[in-house]
């Protein structure tokens, strides 16, 4: 129907001219245009005249043709201009579905074909794989090695080595079956062997050179830079143990240089630093002799330790002598725990006057502190073995020239020195800086400390002498008869004499750097114990002179001791107080001892 529209425009007209043959009662064949040739043109007539809309009455039926006619012209036009393209689209994806059955075919073929392929490489795979893995050496590793810059990542080519060269062994040393290209591998790794040992020996050798550059380097940096990569000695002692110990001996003779020239500056600029002058006027008789008398006892000793610092010096206040009898304030350097090393350049620009003690801690502190970093040091990188008598070697060869220089020191800061309590405070932190030593395990520092003892226990007992001598020496008469406080009167049987007075602060500054030493020691062995007691005897001998000048000589020396009693029972009080541990036996019975004396002397008073 579709195709032949105008079968269907015949059709429905036979349809009107049947109906009206109907509706007219006219037979169907008397209508017949080829019988009745005349009628039909009168029937054509009527047809035309009945389409005349003036003469219909209902003219929904035409309207309705129209529209069927439109429709039928729409759908003609679009069976002509759609149908074909749609035709040859289908035709066409008939043509390429057959070809994409054909070629998934062949895909599925092939498929299987890999599948198989892959499942038979697979087994084989398997077995070389492992071996592939072992035996592979990246590129990117043989650049790292060669090319990279040394540093805490170019470490872990070391790690791939020593992981390489444990399997490369085992491969060598087994009978099981080897690539045909293991010995050209095997030769690869010894090559890069070879480069990272030679590499590693370039970045020591380099780093130690910097030491000795006409640019100061500290050492502390040069050591930071190694032990980023510490790991590379350790590498150099397992394949080429000659090496590593040239290294190592390198470095050590290095440092010896580098802390003789840089404790050398140090110790001039020591030098440099003003000191107080302490002579032979810091007597104990020396404050309460007259003019004649400080004079007298001044030149009494130019023989004896005389030389420099009491040979040009000029005379001093009894002020003086007696502020430097109380040395509260110098205890500072003992009992602080700041440790902060004074630099050179503070050193040689300081204007302010020190006490010996000052140059002593500060030079030997420091030396201390190197001694600590460098056994550190040599314990983390330059490690061969566990063995702590080798460290010690290496750290007295490279110390030993330094600790020379600060013995030396010691005994030029000593050597024409009357300060007393100046050598007794080295002494003490001879012995703090012992302790401490023996805390880091430094027994080469320990050892250089016994040696700046050996020097400065003589020298103590040389002032013990000296300040013995000058009690020895005191004019009695002026002694007794010398006013208190420049008081134009005082009577020696109610008040104690200034040399009482002057002697107590002196006492009681050796007893209390008798309660700064922090070790356990055998203070009974120790010098100052015996220095104490000899001092305090040749005192009473003293006193026992003076009160032989008065009208009551057990009244005169009751007060004095008295007075020294009292003084030490409220010294001890605040020893007490702050020490953590007990008192010295010194102090006890030094206090013990004058109390004796007091409650005998008033019995016969």
């Amino acid at each position: 129907m579709l195709n032949n529209p105008e079968g269907r425009e015949n059709s429905l007209e036979c349809t009107a001219m049947d109906v009206l043959s109907s509706v007219l009662g006219v037979n169907e064949n008397v209508l017949d245009p080829g019988e009745n040739p005349g009628e039909v043109d009168h029937l054509q007539v009527y047809l035309e005249d009945s389409r005349d809309p003036k003469l219909q009455i209902n003219n929904n039926l035409w309207h309705e043709l129209e529209k069927l006619q439109e429709k039928q012209k729409h759908i003609q036009l679009t069976i002509k201009t759609t149908v074909p393209p749609l035709r040859e689209y289908m035709e066409r994806f008939n043509s390429q579905l057959s070809e994409f059955t054909s070629d998934l075919g062949y895909i599925r073929n092939k498929s299987t074909e890999l599948k198989n392929m892959l499942e038979y490489n697979s087994t084989r795979l398997a077995k070389v794989s492992p071996l592939v893995n072992d035996l592979m050496i990246p590129p990117s590793v043989i650049h790292s090695i060669l090319r990279d810059k040394i540093n805490a990542a170019w470490q872990e080519n070391i790690a791939f080595m020593r992981d390489k060269q444990e399997i490369y062994d085992k491969y060598k040393n087994s009978d099981a079956t080897k690539p045909k290209d293991f010995e050209l591998l095997y030769e690869v790794l010894s090559y890069l062997k070879t480069v990272i040992l030679d590499r590693s020996r370039k970045f020591i050798t380099r780093c130690i050179k910097k030491l000795r550059s006409h640019q100061p380097t500290a050492s502390q940096r040069i050591q930071d830079t190694l032990l980023q990569v510490r790991d590379i000695f350790q590498y150099i002692v397992e394949n080429n143990y000659s090496l590593a110990l040239e290294l190592r001996q390198a470095y050590a003779y290095t440092l010896r240089w580098y802390y003789k020239e840089y404790f050398g500056r140090y110790v001039r600029s020591l030098t440099i630093l003003p000191l107080k002058n302490i002579d032979s006027q810091y007597s104990l008789s020396n404050s309460i002799s007259n003019v004649h008398a400080s004079k007298s006892g001044t030149s009494m000793f130019s023989n004896y330790l005389s030389y420099g610092y009491g040979k040009n010096a000029g005379p001093v206040t009894a002020e003086s002598i007696q502020d430097y009898f109380q040395i509260s304030k110098r205890l500072s350097i003992l009992t602080q725990e700041d440790n902060t090393v004074m630099v050179s350049q503070i050193a040689e620009n300081n204007t302010m006057s020190h006490y010996i003690e000052i140059g002593f801690k500060n030079l030997n502190l420091a030396v201390l502190d190197n001694c600590s970093v460098e056994l550190e040091f040599l314990r983390n990188f330059f490690r061969i073995n566990n063995d702590e008598d080798e460290f010690r070697g290496m750290l007295e060869q490279i110390f030993q020239p330094t600790f020379a220089k600060t013995v030396e020191y010691t005994k030029q800061l000593i050597q024409y020195t009357f300060d007393i309590f100046g050598v007794l405070m080295c002494i003490r932190i001879a012995q703090q800086l012992q302790f401490e030593s023996k805390k880091r395990q430094l027994v080469v520092m320990e050892e250089n400390l016994n040696n700046h003892l050996m020097l400065l226990w003589p020298k103590f007992q040389q002032l013990v002498d000296f300040q013995c001598d000058s009690l020895h020496k005191v004019p009695i008469t002026a002694a007794v008869a010398r006013p208190l406080n420049n008081s134009s009167h005082r009577n020696p049987l109610t008040t104690p004499l200034e040399l009482t007075i002057q002697f107590s602060k002196f006492l009681t500054s050796l007893l209390t750097l008798a309660c700064t030493h922090r070790a356990p020691i055998d203070e009974r062995s120790e010098p100052l114990y015996n220095s104490i007691f000899r001092i305090r005897n040749d005192f009473e001998t003293v006193m026992t002179k003076c009160s032989k000048k008065t009208s009551s000589p057990e009244r005169m020396l009751a007060i004095n001791y008295m007075f020294l009693y009292n003084t030490l029972e409220h010294q001890n009080l605040n020893l007490q107080g702050q020490a953590d541990q007990e008192l010295p036996a010194v102090v006890k019975e030094t206090e013990d001892h004058f109390k004796a004396l007091v409650e005998a002397l008033s019995k016969v008073t």
